[in-house]
């Protein structure tokens, strides 16, 4: 069994325009791990976007990555500083896809696409007899690869910035990404 250990972060920037939030670019970036030994690295971003928006692809990309490299039975582990994206997957997803994607006050779910290609990958990741742990770390706190998936992520923004390309997974555009 190998063990996948990928840390994830996203960042956007966001303007306030007359106390409207107004979407600007943002990066994601993810460092994969394997048993414990650095192995690979991808980052990307576009130009319009939120921060949990890049958060969320950045696990994306790595499940996505997982799941192109592993046998059955490995373990992916999944480092972030969003509790958020770890609020989704392991408490509330289950009841959004019982209740047809809605929450359970019937309104409509921030990033849903992206969420739920996530939740199919997750099924996938399962049906290998694999295992999913996520791990939440402290943002900008004493975790070096934390630290550096967000200074990719950060560059990554940038670039979409001056660019205004959009890079998904294995550096190609994504119809998930920039979709606000």
């Amino acid at each position: 069994m190998d063990i996948y250990s990928y840390f994830t972060d996203g960042a956007a920037t966001m303007a306030n325009k007359n106390g409207k939030y107004l979407r600007k670019e943002g990066g994601w970036a993810f460092i994969m791990c394997l048993n414990g030994e650095r192995h690979s690295v991808q980052r990307g971003g576009c130009a319009k976007t939120t921060n949990n928006e890049m958060e969320l692809y950045a696990i994306y990309a790595s499940v996505r990555n997982f799941l192109d490299l592993c046998k059955d039975g490995d373990k992916i582990e999944i480092y972030t500083d969003s509790g958020y994206c770890i609020g989704v997957f392991t408490q509330w997803a289950k009841g959004w896809e019982r209740r047809g994607w809605r929450k359970s006050d019937g309104k409509p779910i921030e990033n849903l696409p992206l969420i739920k290609a996530i939740w199919k990958l997750m099924g996938d990741i399962e049906d290998k007899g694999c295992e999913l742990l996520f791990v939440k770390v402290k943002g900008h706190s004493n975790n070096v690869l934390n630290n550096e998936a967000d200074k990719l992520a950060v560059e990554a923004k940038v670039n979409a910035k001056k660019t205004g390309r959009t890079i998904g997974y294995d550096n190609k555009p994504d119809p998930l990404l920039g979709t606000k």
